[in-house]
């Protein structure tokens, strides 16, 4: 029995898996343990229940978190944690929250591991073991082995919805529901399509920004001159950019990113120069210390299958679109697009240099997702779809979802990307499910 915080009763567990799945079944357990021999890598997760709650349990549900490279939250407590969380916990649900492999407590990847790898190409191969396709059969090897093969409810947040998409896609017998907020990819993967419509998205959140704070405008263009004209350092060494500032933009697709951008930039001058207070806030919202995979693999979560690369689309797309460019004036940030400059400019991510730049011209990849499958589709599956998400298009999600078979869309404009985490988009997809009599709480 784990301890209870808040009101949350929490036990703390973990699994050796293969690191490499090719070719393995995770219901072959002779062969897994065999391969695991090879070598392993272990998967930690907590499990939470409602301390005190004499309500009929609902089961476990699993959550699969946004990402690539984010480790999965810490409970707080019943009132101080995601509102998703405490919505599940009402409902009966156990929820299960994995640290995906190689991040968190899951045999996280350090620079200094990845660098026993051998070089460029060994650590690109190495790399690769921690997408999609690994992750979803690390999670059925733990329903396998933990949960006496009792089928999952789940939850997918952005990146944690291609991996509902991977799991529905081999696993879709592991599942009795399925939820995704923000994560419906596009599929057939098509990287160009991705980012040709994200840049659209990405210019419109400019455009709206500026409209909300007009004044920003000629002072973004201030600050990023003053960049330009003298040296500036980030807290940790790191060279202050007009590729950074730009990159700030990231939160224009969550709740608070457009106050949080403009407080930013209402601090920056001081007197002919930059503020230290300025320089400080820009290091902490775009140093990846911690979070190295985010980055490494941003592209490479679109590959399926063999025969094509990433190739750095998105600084491809860029270079065609000069508006984005940092010498562009008037300037405009920039969003979840990943850059070649991020892992010269970033002391988080030079140690992944090499290893991304072989990644980005392999075309060797498992694939992740068969629409074929998915058109059979026999769990129900309840996607929230952002009107106006900047990182996974709208368009793309709808396209995908008339493709699946037993799929329920929520169009809404009421949340940002982050709609779970700080408000509860997932209660209302839920009560759709139980209107439905998909579930029954």
């Amino acid at each position: 029995m784990g301890p209870v915080v808040s009101g949350i009763q929490i036990e703390e567990e973990s699994l050796e898996v293969p690191l490499d799945w090719r070719g393995l079944n995770p219901k072959d357990e002779k062969e897994v343990e065999k391969r695991m021999e090879e070598e392993k890598i272990s998967i930690s997760y907590k499990v939470l229940k409602k301390a005190g709650s004499g309500k009929k349990s609902l089961g476990p549900l699993i959550y699969f978190q946004g990402g690539p490279g984010e480790k999965c939250p810490r409970p707080l407590g019943i009132n101080s944690c995601k509102p998703w969380i405490k919505t599940a916990l009402d409902a009966g649900f156990e929820v299960i929250l994995p640290d995906q492999r190689g991040v968190g407590n899951s045999s996280a990847i350090t620079p200094s591991l990845l660098l026993k790898r051998g070089g460029a190409k060994e650590q690109a191969e190495y790399l690769k073991r921690f997408l999609a396709r690994s992750i979803s059969c690390d999670m059925e090897w733990i329903r396998l082995k933990k949960f006496e093969g009792q089928k999952w409810t789940s939850l997918g947040q952005s990146f944690g919805g291609f991996i509902t998409m991977t799991s529905l896609s081999f696993f879709p017998n592991s599942f009795s529901l399925c939820f995704t907020t923000g994560g419906i990819p596009k599929i057939p993967s098509d990287i160009d399509k991705v980012y040709e419509k994200t840049y659209e998205r990405l210019e419109e959140k400019n455009e709206k920004y500026f409209e909300t704070f007009p004044k920003d405008r000629d002072l973004v263009c201030r600050i990023a001159d003053r960049i330009s004209s003298s040296p500036y350092l980030l807290p940790n060494g790191d060279k202050m950019s007009v590729e950074r500032l730009q990159s700030l933009g990231q939160q224009f697709g969550m709740s608070t990113g457009f106050a949080s951008v403009h407080w930013m930039m209402d601090e920056a001058l001081e007197g002919s120069g930059l503020s230290e207070n300025f320089l400080r806030e820009v290091w902490e919202a775009t140093s990846n210390y911690g979070s190295e995979l985010y980055w490494t693999l941003q592209e490479a979560i679109y590959m399926n299958g063999n025969g094509k690369k990433p190739g750095w689309e998105a600084e491809k797309l860029r270079g065609k679109l000069p508006q984005f460019s940092p010498d562009a004036r008037p300037l405009l940030f920039t969003g979840e697009m990943n850059y070649k400059w991020r892992f010269e400019q970033d002391k988080a991510l030079v140690p992944f240099k090499d290893a991304e730049y072989a990644l980005e011209e392999s075309e060797e990849w498992d694939p992740i997702f068969s629409l074929s499958q998915l058109r059979e589709n026999p769990v129900p599956l309840y996607a929230m779809v952002y009107f106006n998400d900047m990182y996974v298009p709208r368009e793309w999600s709808v396209e995908t979802l008339k493709e699946i078979g037993n799929s329920h869309s929520f169009v809404t404009s009421e949340f940002e990307h982050d709609g779970i985490r700080v408000a509860d988009a997932f209660e209302k997809i839920l009560d759709l499910a139980v209107r439905n009599g998909d579930a029954k709480i």
